[in-house]
């Protein structure tokens, strides 16, 4: 189990309150709620579009058994306006990723801001030291960027994932920040572990068949590059042998060449001299 659901459970459940909001566990009534948001075009524009009404039905059965899933209401009226949570990001194991969704009619009253910005201070509260919050949002989503950065987060990377570039944000705070202090220092480590690999990878077959512009595919080309999320980047890798190899090729984002190990979220440096394995990404 990852680090943020062990810190989750020890916490759960629990009730946030901001001037203008109550943050409370979702319970089974708010089935309807989780259908507006997730069928909803406005909502989902940045999220892949509406919802399988499977999945929708899967969320409505998942979410009040979920920690660190709220349920927004607005304490003016009870209405319940939205969804806000934090939980492992995916992309990185010990990493915590914050989001938030609310219903249209609410856009631009400064709620999930105010959502935002209590969950980060609840989840620095509870577990300090517990490694850096995340939150990521499409570029194009410039409504959720202006979102984060008013609540202090910076932008601390840049990937391709689900066919959009996203950005990634942590805060920000001041110099001595632990969170923004602890990402960069992860990514310090992985950068220079990806570029001691660049040789290497330049060097491999499946390497030297990739041009220096991978824009300049064909079809046929892309078809051979993994769109797998690989260490805390989401950078492609190039595969052979229907993605069996360990060892996976890349860009840095100043267009060097990197490589890394498939497994522990491909954050594992290979030993010197280990050949590609078997093992999938």
């Amino acid at each position: 189990m990852d680090f943020v659901d062990v810190a989750l459970d020890g916490a759960w459940p629990a009730e946030l309150r901001t001037d203008r909001l109550l943050l409370r566990p979702v319970t089974p009534e708010d089935a309807g709620l989780v259908g507006e948001l997730m069928t909803d075009e406005r909502v989902r524009t940045y999220l892949g579009g509406p919802a399988s009404l499977e999945r929708v039905a899967a969320r409505q059965a998942a979410y009040p058994a979920t920690a660190g899933v709220w349920t927004v209401v607005r304490i003016a009226d009870g209405r319940a306006v939205g969804l806000a949570g934090i939980g492992p990001d995916p992309r990185c194991e010990g990493r915590a990723e914050v989001s938030c969704q609310l219903l249209p009619s609410v856009w631009g009253s400064g709620l999930g801001r105010e959502a935002v910005s209590a969950i980060v201070s609840w989840w620095t509260a509870v577990v300090p030291g517990g490694g850096p919050v995340v939150a990521v949002t499409q570029a194009a989503n410039a409504r959720s960027r202006r979102l984060l950065e008013s609540v202090g987060m910076v932008l601390v990377d840049q990937f391709d994932e689900h066919g959009a570039r996203q950005c990634l944000y942590t805060p920000g705070g001041d110099a001595g920040d632990s969170d923004l202090r602890w990402f960069r220092l992860i990514a310090s480590r992985l950068d220079e572990v990806e570029r001691r690999r660049g040789a290497q990878a330049r060097a491999t077959a499946a390497g030297q068949r990739l041009p220096e512009d991978l824009a300049a595919l064909a079809p046929d080309e892309l078809a051979r590059l993994c769109p797998a999320l690989h260490g805390a980047y989401g950078r492609i890798c190039a595969h052979v042998a229907g993605h069996t190899p360990a060892l996976h090729l890349g860009r840095a984002p100043d267009g060097a060449w990197v490589a890394w190990l498939a497994g522990a979220r491909g954050m594992t440096p290979a030993p010197a001299g280990r050949a590609p394995g078997g093992r999938r990404g």
